[in-house]
């Protein structure tokens, strides 16, 4: 079986590595090539040598391979020699180390992989029913593909048409803006709590600026692992099947309310008040987080296995409704940062280099030296690949700026001949761009190809006598 995968950012070699894993007994006939335009192993946000570039997750909730959850945690300790706990936080560095040593070890299990470094130009159907895949002049035929492309940045904000922006990735050009001068940040998410975090680590001494349309951070945690009883996981599985998505998505939210409550809080105290600045919000989570207060942070994996279970089931009106009237306080527990970067951005605030301020504010925007873009990532739509393989229903987009998915195959396609993963399916999952969800996708992915060496009459011919060898 030849399988193309194209992206060899972390949701592609994470997918690669699922996949030798799964097809060990037929790995001399497997052949998995996996394309990147750029460097391997980076993509969109590990693209940096910077230590203090912070993984924005857990080392115990940031595996390659679903099946072994704890497998970072071991390597960490085992070839590193770090003194860390599935609750640590490290640098994107140590992740990206660990993608190479665990793609290493699967080269060893199944020889026939390689990294093509070249731009996927097209890929469409054959008329021997495979896929193929053009590259550089050269086209191979492939029995099913991985799209792992990743996204890009979005363009900065209509006020800021045709500025200089750079992006908050790869994260060691920030360090190489002059110390002194002063920088525009667009967006206070987490790309903009890693600029900032990366500027101050590398001794700037200018103004800074941010300037966002909430003005708020991400929520402020320690650290957060998998808890041993999942009772929002448990309830929502449990639920009747004729309970419509909305009221399991209810349920979800009371169940967290009450939780809470038990403990004397309200969920109140982790949504931000009309008129909240963000300087004020951050100081009232940090405070939270010293005096371990955020009980949300011991059952925010179990709210986002539920949420992922259910996110497939809900419609676009209740997706939107939950944008609209949840996510605004959820998505900002969902994508916390720990609290070492908070205490980095409330330093900068204390010492007076940092401050949020309103388009009224910026004045002329040639008083910056630097322009830092980090509004979020562009539809999938943007993608000219994606877009001409949709032109040809090889896929179609959600609409809400990713590709559609059959969420258990992780397929674009019924025939299963087209696969997606990591942040392109962004709506489709309700975290898509962890590492996480990629190696969940990753397994939904492997699992479908390995059931169809159980289907014969679907396989290629070269592929079924592989199967049958004694």
């Amino acid at each position: 079986m030849r399988i193309g995968i194209v992206g060899a950012g972390p949701a592609g070699i994470i997918s690669c590595i699922a996949i030798s894993s799964a097809m060990q007994s037929v790995r001399d006939c497997l052949i998995l090539d996996v394309y990147e335009s750029g460097l391997a192993f980076r993509g969109r946000t590990f693209d940096t040598n910077s230590d203090s570039m912070l993984l924005n997750t857990s080392v115990g909730v940031s595996p390659v391979e679903w099946s072994k959850p704890n497998g970072f945690l071991e390597y960490l300790r085992r070839e590193e020699q770090r003194d860390v706990d599935l609750g640590d936080v490290v640098p994107r560095d140590a992740a990206r180390r660990y993608l190479e040593y665990e793609l290493q070890l699967a080269k060893e299990q199944t020889p026939n992989i390689s990294i093509i470094s070249a731009k996927v130009d097209d890929a469409c159907p054959a008329p021997d029913g495979r896929i193929h895949i053009y590259s550089g002049g050269v086209i191979k035929a492939y029995d099913a593909v991985v799209l792992a492309s990743g996204l890009n940045f979005k363009q900065p904000p209509l006020a800021f048409a045709g500025v200089n922006a750079i992006t908050p990735y790869p994260a060691d050009r920030l360090a190489q803006i002059d110390s002194d001068a002063a920088v525009l940040v667009l967006g206070s998410r987490l790309s903009a709590v890693d600029a900032l975090v990366c500027l101050a680590m590398s001794g700037h001494t200018g103004r800074v600026d941010v300037h966002s349309r909430s003005g708020l951070f991400p929520s402020v945690r320690n650290s957060v692992v998998k808890p041993e009883q999942r009772p929002f996981l448990n309830s929502y599985l449990s639920l009747s099947q004729e309970i419509a998505p909305t009221v399991k998505l209810e349920l979800i939210v009371s169940h967290l309310e009450r939780h809470l409550d038990r403990h004397g809080m309200r969920l109140s105290d982790f949504i931000p008040m009309p008129g909240t600045t963000g300087r004020s919000q951050l100081d009232h989570e940090i405070r939270l987080c010293k005096e371990g207060l955020n009980l949300w942070e011991p059952l925010l994996m179990d709210v986002i296995d539920a949420l992922n279970h259910l996110w497939p089931q809900l419609n676009a009106k209740a997706k939107t409704d939950f944008h609209r009237n949840v996510n605004g306080w959820l998505g900002r527990i969902a994508h916390s940062m720990p609290l070492r970067n908070a205490l980095v951005v409330q330093r900068m605030f204390d010492s007076g280099q940092l401050r949020s301020v309103g388009l009224e504010e910026i004045g002329d925007l040639r008083e910056y030296g630097q322009v830092i873009n980090a509004t979020g990532l562009s539809g999938a739509d943007n993608d000219p690949l994606l877009r001409r393989m949709a032109m040809r229903g090889l896929l179609r987009f959600n609409g809400a700026g990713g590709v559609e998915i059959e969420p258990s195959r992780r397929s674009t396609t019924k025939d299963g001949m087209i696969y997606a993963n990591g942040s392109i399916i962004q709506n489709e999952v309700f975290t898509a761009n962890s590492l996480y969800s990629s190696a969940h996708g990753a397994e939904c992915i492997a699992r479908d190809l390995l059931q169809k060496l159980a289907v014969p009459a679907q396989m290629p011919r070269e592929m079924i006598e592989c199967a049958l060898e004694p």
